[in-house]
C-alpha cells in the first residue's frame, strides 16, 4: 500500500521529498506490526501531509480494542498510529529518507488516553525498510 498526497502545495522546496514519499510501499511495516503484536488488523491509506514546510506520512489502523485481551474491558479505543515521522534528506548520504515511530494509542473508558512505542522504521530507496521492534536495542 502506498501513500496518497493530501492538502500539499508542491513547490521546488518539497517536490523531491513528496515524489519520494509516493514511492514508499508500507506493506512491510504493516506486516511487521501484525507479526510483532500477533494481531490481525487493517491499516488505512497512508497520507502525505505538510506542516510548516516539513513532509510527513501519517497512517493508522482500524480499532483493535476487541483484540486487546483483558485490557479490552477498560479501553474504549485502541489502534496503531504513526506517532512521530518525517520525510527528509539525509545530510550524510544526500538520500531521501523516511523515519517513523509506530505507537499503540488507546483511550480509557473512564477518560484519559495514552500510547506506547511498538516499533520504529526507516526507509530509503537504496536499502528499503529497516525495522526495529520495541525492546530491541
Amino acid at each position: 500500500m502506498k501513500a496518497i498526497v493530501k492538502n500539499i502545495t508542491i513547490d521546488s522546496h518539497n517536490e523531491e521529498l513528496v515524489s519520494f514519499a509516493q514511492t514508499i510501499d508500507f506493506t512491510a511495516i504493516f506486516e511487521e506490526c501484525r507479526k510483532f503484536l500477533k494481531v490481525d488488523c487493517n491499516f488505512h491509506q497512508p497520507e502525505i501531509t505538510e506542516t510548516r514546510g516539513d513532509i510527513y506520512i501519517n497512517f493508522h489502523s482500524d480499532d483493535i480494542t476487541e483484540k486487546a485481551g483483558i485490557f479490552a474491558f477498560i479501553l474504549e479505543k485502541c489502534s496503531l498510529h504513526s506517532f512521530s515521522n518525517r520525510v527528509y534528506m539525509d545530510k550524510e548520504t544526500g538520500e531521501a529518507s523516511y523515519w517513523v515511530q509506530v505507537s499503540l494509542q488507546y483511550q480509557h473508558k473512564d477518560g484519559g488516553s495514552n500510547g506506547m512505542h511498538v516499533l520504529r522504521g526507516w526507509y530509503t530507496a537504496s536499502k528499503g525498510w529497516i525495522i526495529t521492534n520495541a525492546g530491541d536495542r
